[in-house]
């Protein structure tokens, strides 16, 4: 990553990789600060940008991770991907059920 860094410092691409490094280090603040630097380059792709998302909605932070998501998707699928998040790190999904596809069966809540 370093090589790479040193010959593309400011590819949003790159950066984005090395954010998604620190977010999966748990540093998601500098997750957060790498990501947005790459959001900031002109040519940034869409992923990258739901990266950020992704890092800020980690940091329990969703209204502002849909606003960013939004940015590139429509509202509806926005708000759902943010919404799935909220629900993921709600502990409301069973990981382990899992079929074949690779898709995590919804659990019902008890709500």
């Amino acid at each position: 990553m370093r090589a790479t860094l040193k010959l593309a410092p400011e590819d949003p691409g790159v950066l984005s990789n090395l954010g998604l490094s620190y977010a999966l280090s748990r540093n998601l603040k500098e997750a957060e600060a790498v990501l947005r630097r790459a959001v900031a380059r002109p040519g940034v792709q869409p992923r990258v940008r739901q990266n950020l998302a992704l890092v800020v909605g980690l940091q329990g932070r969703y209204q502002e991770a849909e606003d960013i998501a939004r940015a590139d998707l429509p509202p509806e699928e926005a708000a759902a991907n943010i919404a799935y998040l909220r629900e993921m790190l709600s502990g409301k999904r069973d990981w382990k059920k899992l079929d074949r596809t690779g898709a995590v069966a919804a659990v019902s809540s008890g709500s």
